[in-house]
Parts: C-alpha cells; structure tokens; sequence
C-alpha cells in the first residue's frame, strides 16, 4: 500500500465517521422536529379551546356588567334621598348647636345676673341683722365687741 492510497484509506474512514455522525444528528433532529410538530398541534387545539371559553367568560361578564349597571341606575333615587336625609340632619344638628348655645349663653348671662343678685341681697340682710342686732344691744345696754 502506498503513501497516497494509505492518505485516501484515511480520507474514506473519515468521510465515514462523518456520515454516520450526520445520519445520527439528523435522525435526532428528524425527532426533535416529530414532537416540536406534535407539541404545536396539542398546543394550538388547546388554544383553541382556551379561547372559546375566555369567549364565555366575557360574554357572561358583559351580561353581568349590563344587569349590574341597570340595577344601579335603580338605585340612583334611593341614593340621592339618602343623601338628602344626611343633610337635612346635619342642618338640624347645625341649629340645635346653635341654639344651644344661644340658651347657654342667656343661661350664663342671667345666672351671672342671679348669682349678683343674690350676692347683694344676702348683703343687705346680713346688714339689717346685724342692725337688728345692735339696737336690741343698745336697748339692752350691752356693748358689742365689734
């Protein structure tokens, strides 16, 4: 065997690796793509199917939003009469205030008044008693230590 044929015995080896890591490569890559294929079809049907239900849902939903909405445009006067009542209280929470404090302040003005009163009629008896008792003294013919 000479050199050259030795070179292309090596060369063929080679070139046989080769195809047989290429036929193995591809056979892999030949079931890469199989389940690749398969996964997008279960994918996609599933998908599918995902969207008719998120169909339903939002169809019930705008139902539901609808009905929502007709009731409470029902209840739209009840709310106003509510509100109404609330203030119609907060105006005679607002008066009862004020006229409370309009009662206490005569209150505290005539009180201050009885309490001067008072202060000056206990002084003036207390005056005549105490010259009540000086001329019964006097007529007794007792002096007072005062």
């Amino acid at each position: 065997m000479t050199f050259g044929q030795l070179a292309g015995l090596i060369a063929a080896i080679a070139f046989l690796i080769l195809v047989v890591f290429a036929c193995v490569v591809l056979n892999q890559v030949t079931k890469t793509m199989r389940e690749t294929k398969q996964s997008m079809t279960t994918l996609t049907r599933d998908v599918d199917d995902l969207s008719k239900e998120v169909e339903e849902v939002l169809s019930n939903t705008n139902s539901l939003l609808t009905d929502i909405n007709k009731k409470s445009s029902q209840l739209d006067p009840a709310v106003k009469a509510v509100a109404d009542v609330g203030q119609s209280v907060i105006d005679i929470n607002d008066h009862v205030r004020d006229l409370t404090a309009k009662v206490t302040s005569r209150r505290g003005k005539s009180h201050f008044g009885m309490g001067f009163l008072k202060t000056a009629g206990q002084t003036a008896v207390l005056k005549a008693l105490a010259k009540f008792r000086q001329r019964h003294t006097e007529k007794k013919g007792v002096d007072t230590d005062e």
